[in-house]
């Protein structure tokens, strides 16, 4: 099951690579998809990507919801937990506000820790997913690229000596 899993992703990004797109856009889908999985939306990343894709027509589609896959739902346990270990560790000092009512006390302390704490996160990551895909994208480019002129070469090379 996971061999096949495994063949499932290998695939997909053989597909996301092989469209006639660069290294840049590939990269920037990830990571435009990577800043809405991490960040909190409430359910409504799927649309807010559909959003940005009708937007940005450079943006890979493919990447950005392979982006989606990637990080969602596990991955996003530990992005959820660094972001109030984050956030609370910022925050550790700071005077809780005492309202009225102490849920509001608690409500506020957790969503300050966790939304500053996650927004740190997010760009991290967001920035780091961009410099590895564009990496890896790069490197496949440039590896196939010098296999297809080998065997490009070789071929023609077997042509010619078939004409002698």
């Amino acid at each position: 099951m996971i061999k096949k899993f495994k063949e499932k992703i290998k695939k997909h990004f053989q597909e996301v690579i092989e469209l006639k797109t660069t290294p840049h856009e590939i990269a920037l889908g990830f990571a435009v998809g990577t800043a809405i999985a991490v960040l909190p939306t409430f359910g409504l990343g799927i649309f807010i990507g559909i959003l940005l894709v009708l937007i940005f027509k450079k943006l890979s589609k493919l990447s950005l919801f392979i982006a989606f896959a990637f990080w969602n739902p596990l991955l996003l346990i530990l992005t959820t937990t660094i972001s109030y270990a984050l956030g609370d560790w910022l925050f550790s000092d700071l005077p809780v506000l005492n309202m009225k009512f102490k849920i509001l006390n608690l409500i506020f302390t957790f969503t300050r820790r966790f939304l500053i704490g996650n927004l740190i996160v997010t760009a991290v990551f967001t920035v780091l997913s961009y410099g590895v895909v564009f990496y890896l994208v790069k490197s496949y480019y440039r590896r196939n690229s010098i296999i297809y002129k080998t065997v490009k070469a070789s071929r023609e090379l077997v042509q010619k000596v078939e004409k002698a």
